[in-house]
């Protein structure tokens, strides 16, 4: 409304001096009138680039809040991606953990009931090993024994008969008397290998604990600063996108 006064008003003064140019023949009409314009023109002009610049600050101030406002919702998502992903991370790496324990475990366990059923199998092959030589030397000593008969004659029937009687119980109670040694010390052998193995088994199982703890540890150091670079890059990235925005917005505004 200003403008459209400024240029009436002008209309007007642009007749006084077109009358007084014609009520005066000494003076140049074109030259007052191009004085006139020109005054006209730079009074304008300092009023349109004032409010331009008044209306410009008013934009400035309100895109300076509003950036505010879009900092405080870019930093509320970020950390909030980033918490998520952490829980997500964590829930994850708790799960695989618990997986992992479960199989130990469980190996563990059918390993120690395969090692004791390894052991009283070797326990018993070993028995029947003894029973088998004790056997064998039984007979041989009554096959020698028959012929030892057999070449002495009839007259020592009796005597060879109590001798090898004697020998024959003699062998008996030294077999079983072996044969119960030889059971007590597998017995003592598989008791105290089962515990030394047992043992180490245990603490095979303690080191395996702390070795997967400390793989679990670092990777989830490695997540989480892989997840913090994701979050600083995704940051930078939002900025500068902000920032271009802003500088696309002031180079704008001269082509409105």
């Amino acid at each position: 409304m200003k403008l459209k006064k400024k240029m009436v008003a002008g209309v007007v003064a642009v007749g006084i001096i077109s009358g007084a140019g014609f009520s005066l023949a000494n003076t140049d009409a074109g030259g007052a009138l191009r004085s006139w314009y020109d005054n006209l023109f730079n009074q304008t002009s300092e009023e349109v680039l004032a409010e331009s610049n008044a209306n410009f600050e008013r934009i400035l101030a309100q895109l300076r809040a509003e950036n505010e406002v879009l900092k405080e919702l870019a930093t509320s998502q970020i950390n909030g991606t980033r918490d998520i992903a952490i829980a997500n991370s964590t829930l994850a790496i708790n799960s695989a953990k618990e997986s992992h324990i479960q199989s130990l475990d469980a190996e563990k366990a059918a390993i120690e009931l395969g090692m004791e059923y390894q052991f009283y199998n070797l326990f018993l092959s070993g028995s029947l090993e003894i029973l088998a030589k004790g056997n064998e030397m039984q007979g041989t000593a009554v096959a020698d024994f028959g012929n030892h008969t057999g070449a002495k004659g009839q007259e020592a029937v009796t005597e060879v008969t109590n001798q090898l009687n004697t020998v024959k119980e003699n062998a008996v109670s030294e077999l079983e008397s072996a044969i119960i040694r030889a059971k007590e010390e597998l017995t003592a052998g598989v008791d105290d290998y089962t515990e030394i193995v047992s043992r180490n088994l245990n603490n095979q199982a303690v080191w395996k604990g702390e070795e997967i703890r400390e793989e679990l540890d670092r990777i989830l150091a490695g997540m989480v600063a892989e997840q913090q670079a994701i979050i600083t890059a995704k940051a930078a990235e939002l900025e500068a996108d902000a920032k271009q925005s802003l500088d696309d917005v002031v180079a704008g505004i001269g082509n409105e």
